[in-house]
């Protein structure tokens, strides 16, 4: 038996987006054991069976000693060494599939998935029936309107200086319009929450994870929510500024919005001067005009009616 070890570290996104690789390199390798360590949000890989009886945290006392050190074969995947990500050719999925398994060959690469238990469905389904109670719409979308980059300035101005975010102020314009319409639940943390017309509710990854299972449509922009959404089999839109959907989402799953401005690659993880230089070229890219939320929303709304009248 060799021992193999398997870091991912990054945002909860980029868990999400190794889990297939991981399952196809224990198909593929049974005489491997194969250890995961994550650098946070290991929980959100409960419930996959492979993965979990074999899951560590890099935050655990002594895991170096107890359990990295006598692996044989260490993996620690980066998507952004990859000149096939750097230059639009693969996505997160995939790169991960690259490295870890050493191959271009992606044809049975699976999605990623997650798995909720009875105890989160159940939750997430009385979340739901707040909201329905609350704001007294048939259908509710959930709405993650900010990344992981998003900050507030000591002002308490809420913004992005990645501009993977969502403007707040166009955040509000849109949500009041879905609002007509659909029960809106805010995806986001406490400290980010704005005063708008959207249910906030204070939970886990996890539980947001189900509450999207549990919602109608999801709608976000390139953090971790849109994973969760594709890893649970749930359509909605993605709204991207600085980063590419080739790298970053699921253009063949979800309705990209982006504005059709030149966007400048940010190698965020091999080189910080370039990252910042990139970050000031693409400081437009999630500026939006009245008209172009006004085709945002028309978008979104198409798209939401095509789904539910399936």
């Amino acid at each position: 038996m060799v021992n193999v070890g398997i870091l991912i570290d990054g945002g909860a996104g980029r868990i999400i987006a190794s889990i297939p690789a991981i399952r196809k390199y224990i198909r593929n390798n049974p005489e491997h054991k194969v250890k995961v360590f994550c650098n946070g949000w290991s929980d959100l890989l409960w419930g996959i069976p492979e993965i979990e009886s074999n899951l560590f945290s890099t935050e655990t006392a002594n895991i170096f000693e107890t359990q990295i050190k006598d692996c044989e074969i260490f993996i620690h995947p980066e998507p952004y060494s990859l000149s096939s990500y750097f230059n639009q050719q693969t996505s997160l999925v995939t790169a991960f599939d690259e490295i870890i398994n050493n191959t271009k060959d992606h044809e049975d690469l699976e999605a990623p998935q997650l798995i909720l238990s009875k105890t989160e469905k159940v939750g997430a389904q009385n979340v739901i029936e707040k909201v329905k109670e609350v704001q007294g719409k048939e259908k509710t979308i959930i709405f993650q309107p900010f990344g992981r980059s998003i900050s507030r300035g000591p002002g308490g101005e809420v913004y992005d200086p990645t501009s993977r975010s969502i403007n707040p102020g166009d955040f509000i314009l849109l949500a009041k319009e879905l609002r007509r319409h659909y029960n809106v639940l805010f995806f986001g943390e406490r400290q980010f929450y704005i005063e708008d017309d959207t249910y906030k509710f204070d939970g886990t990854l996890r539980e947001f994870a189900a509450i999207i299972s549990a919602s109608d449509y999801f709608i976000g922009c390139d953090s971790v929510g849109q994973h969760m959404a594709r890893a649970l089999n749930k359509f909605g839109t993605v709204i991207l500024g600085s980063t590419f959907a080739d790298n970053v989402s699921y253009p063949g799953w979800f309705h990209i919005f982006q504005k059709h401005n030149p966007v400048r690659y940010s190698p965020i993880r091999l080189s910080g001067i370039d990252s910042h230089l990139a970050d000031r070229r693409n400081e437009v890219c999630m500026e939006f005009t009245n008209e172009q939320i006004d085709s945002l929303f028309e978008g979104i709304q198409n798209d939401i009616q095509y789904f539910l009248s399936r």
